[in-house]
């Protein structure tokens, strides 16, 4: 089969194009760090960069999530810690005034710090987090959780409700802990034997007014009422630093998901500039060895041949 000298020039200049893509594109990945200069170019590589950069998002949110719930508990601890002193406190007022050795100027001092315990833990029960939600109000977050009433009662106005936040795929941590949780609860035997349920605001009224009264009978009982108000407490701190240690976990569980994931991402999107230089090398001069040949080809005739 005859070749014509058409042939050899069409074979020759897609030779030349080709090999000059070839370095174009290399050294588009040279200039810009990326192999892919479009999507186009290598489809299967670029939608393995935008499954992984999904899941590198998705990662992103979970660990926003669990940034806000770290804040959050660490707000929470603080409000937690500050009720157990509080509570303890308080104890140590009841222990004073019973023991009889106090003035009754001194009692009335004791009756405004206990005042001012009650209204600095009512503020801490109603405390926000960074969105401005109360932390203390199950979900209705909206709504201050506890408030003085008419008759200076404090009532809670939350609910129970446990909220979640997803900080994994398939993944959920709990981000709050109740007002009924916070503010506690005792049993209260009267001396007829009726038993009712009372909680650090209340039994803390009934302290105030105890000593306003000098009844040692009432501020005898709440010393034993604080104590246990204050081992309540006690157990959700313990509580309260687990949950942080989970979240801790969590948290460098994403992080190395993350190494992993990015380092995909680079193998498949980077330019590996040891292998790119040393490919643009080969190409140019395999394109110098082309344009030779070429040069050669189209200098070819049968005059030249006679000569």
């Amino acid at each position: 089969m005859k070749i014509s000298s058409n042939q050899y020039y069409d074979v020759l200049t897609k030779q030349l194009a080709k090999q000059q893509e070839s370095i174009g594109e290399l050294q588009t990945q040279l200039a810009t760090g990326k192999k892919i200069a479009v999507p186009s170019s290598d489809i299967e590589s670029s939608l393995e960069g935008l499954s992984i950069k999904s899941v590198l998002q998705r990662q992103a949110a979970y660990e926003t999530n669990l940034s806000y719930v770290k804040d959050r508990l660490t707000i929470e601890e603080s409000v937690v810690t500050s009720f157990q002193d509080y509570a303890y406190r308080l104890k140590d007022l009841a222990i004073s005034a019973s023991s009889g050795t106090y003035s009754a100027t001194d009692i009335s001092f004791m009756e405004a710090e206990a005042a001012g315990i009650l209204e600095e833990m009512i503020s801490l029960a109603n405390t926000k987090d960074s969105q401005n939600a109360f932390i203390f109000a199950g979900s209705a977050t909206n709504i201050q959780p506890f408030q003085r009433q008419a008759d200076g009662s404090v009532s809670y106005k939350g609910n129970n409700a446990e909220l979640k936040i997803q900080v994994d795929s398939g993944y959920q941590v709990r981000i709050n802990s109740t007002g009924t949780s916070l503010a506690g609860q005792i049993e209260r035997t009267a001396a007829g034997g009726a038993v009712s349920s009372r909680d650090v605001f209340s039994a803390t009224l009934d302290f105030i007014s105890a000593l306003g009264s000098n009844t040692k009978t009432d501020i005898n009982r709440a010393i034993d009422e604080f104590d246990s108000l204050g081992n309540q407490v006690g157990g959700q701190i313990a509580n309260l630093g687990i949950r942080q240690n989970l979240l801790e976990e969590r948290l460098e569980i994403i992080e190395e998901k993350k190494t992993v994931y990015e380092q995909l991402l680079s193998s498949v999107e980077d330019t590996d500039y040891s292998e790119a230089i040393t490919n643009l090398s080969s190409d140019m001069l395999a394109l110098e060895a082309a344009q030779n040949t070429f040069a050669k080809v189209t200098q070819m005739s049968l005059f030249n041949f006679l000569r």
